[in-house]
């Protein structure tokens, strides 16, 4: 299982969600992985379709590489991000931009089936107000193959390491690393 965290943040909300779910996942037996991607180099993709011409493997040589591997090699990915002016961090959006690699062939095979869910954390009140950005985000992955099972939105947490101090986050988080290995 494969935890993608893009929250900058040390103490934060989102990774504590991820790390429930990811923790859940294990006990149930399956070797987890997180990437933290503020410490990682990504580039953004180039958009110059390089990847078409090398049956979708993206050619851009940086830290990229080590999360397609790792998603090759899973059974399933969660997706851990803040939301930032009603869309996701952007060390999320730099990834998700990557796969793109992943819509040309024969690479688009590999991810038939995988599991894809979502953590999102919030300094707002109401879930509902950031849904569509996990649609949105899910939606994409869909489209590359992956099977959505989750989507788990935690809201007002203004403060570093909120989320600890409400159970009821936690459950759901634990939930959704179980939901991640049925």
């Amino acid at each position: 299982m494969v935890g993608i965290n893009a929250s900058p943040r040390e103490e934060s909300n989102t990774r504590m969600a991820l790390q429930a779910a990811l923790e859940e996942a294990e006990r149930k037996g399956a070797d987890v992985q997180i990437f933290d991607t503020n410490k990682m180099k990504i580039t953004p993709c180039q958009g110059d379709n390089t990847c078409k011409a090398n049956g979708g493997k993206c050619v851009i040589d940086d830290e990229m590489q080590d999360i397609y591997d790792a998603i090759n090699e899973a059974d399933g990915v969660i997706l851990a991000t803040p939301i930032y002016w009603y869309g996701p961090a952007a060390q999320l959006k730099v990834v998700i931009d990557r796969m793109y690699s992943y819509y040309m062939t024969p690479a688009a095979d590999q991810l038939k089936g995988k599991k894809i869910s979502i953590i999102t954390s919030q300094g707002a009140p109401g879930e509902e107000a950031f849904a569509d950005t996990r649609t949105i985000i899910l939606k994409g992955f869909e489209a590359l193959g992956f099977e959505i099972v989750a989507d788990e939105g935690f809201t007002e947490n203004n403060q570093p390491a909120a989320i600890a101090n409400k159970d009821d986050d936690i459950k759901r988080a634990v939930a959704l690393g179980d939901k991640m290995v049925e």
